[in-house]
């Protein structure tokens, strides 16, 4: 079975640990790393190879882990970035995919997006 290459980034500690501990459990899941949320992270992501970077942020932490999430997404377009927070029981996944694209495909997009919930 091919294991899911995950990247662990953090802004506390605690949480981390926690999750740290769970996913170095599962069979399918090889923990590349659980570091702390810091400018020296792009070095290293070139190296490393994930398919997968979870964060996990307390929602203080918030306007830093947009901004990081940004510029990974920027460098890396097709790789998840999965945000986890202390206080909420929400898992919020984000990718950035550039396509070709005519007039034609920005109405077929519109037109198959979900509607939002009321």
């Amino acid at each position: 079975m091919a294991k899911r290459r995950v990247l662990l980034l953090w802004t506390q500690p605690l949480l981390s640990d926690g999750l740290k501990n769970i996913l170095s459990q599962l069979e399918d899941v090889e923990l590349l790393g659980s570091w702390a949320l810091t400018a020296t992270i792009f070095a290293r992501l070139a190296t490393l190879n994930p398919e997968i970077i979870l964060i996990a942020e307390d929602s203080k932490d918030s306007e830093i882990v947009t901004r990081f999430m940004g510029k990974i997404l920027n460098a890396y377009p097709n790789l998840p970035v999965v945000r986890i927070g202390l206080q909420e029981d929400e898992v919020h996944i984000y990718t950035s995919r550039t396509l070709p694209a005519r007039s034609a495909d920005l109405i077929e997009v519109i037109r198959n997006l979900p509607k939002l919930q009321s």
